[in-house]
């Protein structure tokens, strides 16, 4: 997914979009969560950029959950992530600290880029990231345990809100990162 993401560009048709989110952490760029919404009303597009940015993680073990809430109107959202899933032609699977994180939101009818904002994670939260990516990138994949620890925590937790109550292992308020 890293290719260049500017508001007002349309996405080359090869580009898989996710279904709802995307997230991609691979080492020597920034992190990427791409959003991909039909039609999306102009408080969403907003909410890209507007403060405040705020994340969590949760490692269940074999699968990692980014909590995601864009600015004071939407509710949290969520996207799965396993090292071993990133595509080897994207590179190597990692966190970049020094690369921020890219937050783009792209209309999935017409593939233009509505909006793209850049954060920076605080270090404390990076550091639980870079960890947990670390520890599954060392074991070897397994799409059951993956399918079913993201089915477990599910089925327990049944919202954002509940999961952010009972179960993240790190939470933040990223920083804006100013263009220049």
């Amino acid at each position: 997914m890293h290719t260049v993401l500017n508001k007002g560009s349309r996405l080359d048709p090869d580009v898989t979009l996710p279904e709802h989110a995307g997230l991609t952490m691979v080492s020597g760029a920034p992190v990427e969560l791409l959003l991909a919404l039909r039609r999306p009303h102009e408080l969403e597009v907003q909410a890209v950029t507007a403060a405040p940015t705020r994340f969590a993680w949760i490692d269940v073990g074999a699968a990692g959950v980014l909590l995601y809430r864009l600015g004071p109107v939407l509710p949290w959202g969520q996207v799965t992530f396993h090292p071993h899933l990133v595509p080897a032609e994207e590179g190597p699977a990692g966190v970049d600290g020094t690369q921020g994180v890219r937050i783009a939101l792209v209309d999935r009818d017409t593939r233009v880029v509505r909006a793209v904002h850049r954060v920076r994670w605080p270090v404390g939260f990076l550091s639980v990231v870079r960890e947990s990516v670390a520890r599954m990138q060392e074991t070897p994949y397994d799409r059951l345990a993956h399918q079913h620890a993201v089915a477990a925590l599910h089925r327990r937790y049944r919202t954002p809100e509940d999961l952010l109550i009972d179960r993240v292992d790190a939470q933040c308020t990223a920083v804006p990162i100013r263009a220049g």
